[in-house]
């Protein structure tokens, strides 16, 4: 076995084991940021990548997947490679709205062809973690003692046989409930050029199904031209990843039945009654133990009704050209190079003249916070806004970032006012969260952050629907400023985790006051108002964007304003 692969699952075996967060491997400053600028370089084959970064045309490469590019790199004595744990996982989504997706038992037929441990040898050299569970192992909410579907074709075949899923003319099985062989179905994944492993994961399950008698089609697609299809729910099944956070209420906005909505997250459209009550309670849930125990049944029930088939959780293996930049910092569940680890946004600096060269492997869908739905949108978006709260990356623990201090209480409610197709759910007793903010926090043209933009962003979010942001804003009431730096929040029911779903992209209210279609607004087209040079993508972040040329690059520069500037 290869030195690196040693190492690496020989760390994997100490964090699952240990369930402890890994500490944070070099110093960290909470003052920034150290770059005055960094063009994020966009570059979407697996081998142009690897070359750009050996010719320094790039300095970090994130998410490194492919056991030959990590080798090479390993190799190179100008290079680092980070090593985390992640909150991530990779799956297959079946649309439960059509035949034959719909039968539970065609789905869990499907999942015992997955040949996960093959493809993880095989594509990955064993870097990934196999994964069937719901939450990754870099959580302490996952839940291994779930129903498993080891790789069995032959007992895949016997599951439809007793189903009635007899096998007609041609090798196609013939649906029990319309007696003509069973629609094909289409298995949408990213090109082979774009993300290879992707496709050829796509590629394998479909070639397994047709073998048990499950017609099968793999449709590779340009990544944008998926995602559009997703939001319309136009498919059958289709392969991709998610980068989660530490919380399991993603498990709520999966699978509730609520979020089967128009650009919901709930894709497979999974309707199930004891299913929502399960979620209810980990979602509403009003200590870590409730939730604890709701997120372990969810994840029981998740694994026989399978709206998803999960294959592994990809640690986050990022690369630095050490003669480049300097001052990244790893981090548990993140690792040292995605938007979500603001602490290497800020210490990240340049080791030389040239300006840091980020790659950023697939081009933006939009730059328009509102509706963004891709973690390459947030990739950029991430670094132009900044948060509540951050995450400690030696504790994971929240700390205070854009306030300075909340505190936590309760209030009752007034069922009587409250619109019952707004509030479905209102209890007795509810969270009410006051936060105080920095007074001297400003957006990037130099305008003032205060609690009116904290207001009006949720407001915003909540009377136009925007499913991105509104899916963690459903149970909020009211938005009180009793001053420019104190915002209160009265929700509808209590919960431990209402406090993680308000820290949301601020909007500037003297930018989106006159937007009256968010949805098809571009920000990162539309001059500023005021300021000559600015678009109105105008954020509180330490980056800014100064320009974007679509396929090519995306260069940000320090935002002059940055509240935590050195």
């Amino acid at each position: 076995m290869r030195k690196l692969q040693v190492l690496l699952l020989t760390a994997v075996a100490v964090l699952v084991l240990l369930a402890v967060p890994a500490l944070a491997a070099v110093e960290y400053s909470t003052k920034g940021p150290n770059a005055d600028e960094i063009y994020f370089i966009i570059i979407t084959e697996d081998e142009a990548r690897l070359r750009a970064l050996q010719l320094g045309e790039i300095h970090i490469y994130p998410g490194l997947t492919t056991p030959e590019t990590i080798d090479t790199i390993y190799a190179d004595l100008n290079m680092d490679i980070t090593f985390d744990l992640g909150f991530h996982m990779f799956y297959t989504a079946l649309n439960m709205r059509k035949k034959p997706l719909d039968d539970k038992v065609v789905r869990q037929a499907l999942a015992h062809v997955v040949a996960r441990d093959r493809i993880i040898n095989t594509l990955f050299a064993g870097y990934m973690l196999p994964l069937e569970s719901f939450v990754p192992q870099s959580s302490p909410f996952h839940h291994d003692d779930v129903k498993h579907y080891e790789y069995s074709p032959r007992k895949a075949a016997a599951m439809l046989d007793a189903a009635g899923y007899t096998m007609g003319p041609g090798g196609i099985r013939i649906d029990p409930a319309t007696n003509k062989p069973m629609e094909e179905i289409e298995f949408l994944t990213p090109t082979f050029e774009i993300a290879p492993s992707s496709a050829q994961i796509g590629q394998l399950i479909c070639d397994e199904a047709r073998a048990i008698g499950i017609p099968a089609k793999h449709v590779p697609l340009d990544f944008n031209i998926m995602l559009d299809r997703l939001d319309i729910f136009d498919f059958d099944a289709y392969c991709l990843a998610w980068g989660l956070d530490r919380d399991p209420t993603f498990l709520y906005h999966f699978f509730h039945s609520s979020m089967d909505v128009k650009s919901g997250n709930n894709t497979p459209g999974i309707r199930d009654p004891e299913l929502d009550q399960l979620l209810d309670t980990l979602y509403y849930a009003a200590t870590y133990d409730e939730a604890m125990e709701a997120s372990k049944e969810a994840q029981e029930m998740l694994s026989d009704l399978l709206p998803y088939i999960t294959l592994y959780s990809r640690p986050y293996i990022d690369a630095f050209r050490t003669d480049k930049v300097k001052g990244y910092v790893p981090m548990l569940g993140y690792g040292a190079a995605n938007y979500s680890n603001n602490w290497t946004t800020l210490n990240i600096a340049p080791v030389t003249d040239q300006p840091i060269r980020w790659l950023l492997p697939e081009d933006v869908k939009t730059l328009n916070p509102t509706v963004a739905n891709s973690a390459y949108d947030w990739e950029i978006l991430g670094r132009t806004t900044d948060s509540l709260m951050a995450v400690d990356p030696e504790t994971m623990e929240d700390i205070p970032w854009v306030a300075t201090g909340w505190e936590i209480e309760t209030w009752k409610p007034n069922r009587a006012e409250l619109d019952p197709e707004c509030f479905a759910n209102v209890d007795d007793e509810a969270t009410k969260i006051t936060f105080h903010l920095r007074d001297d926090v400003k957006f990037n043209d130099g305008m003032p952050f205060t609690a009116k933009d904290v207001k009006f962003s949720i407001d915003y979010y909540i009377k136009h629907k925007l499913q991105e942001q509104y899916q963690y804003l459903v149970d909020v009431v009211k938005v009180e400023t009793p001053d420019d730096y104190t915002v209160v929040v009265y929700m509808s029911t209590l919960s431990y985790w209402h406090l993680g779903n308000l820290n949301r992209y601020w909007l500037p209210e003297h930018i989106w006051k006159n937007v009256e279609d968010p949805e098809h607004f571009q920000p990162w087209l539309e001059p500023h108002p005021t300021v000559e040079g600015l678009t109105q993508l105008v954020g509180i972040g330490p980056f800014m964007l100064e320009s974007f040329e679509p396929g090519q690059y995306i260069h940000m520069v320090r935002n002059p304003y940055y509240w935590a500037a050195q």
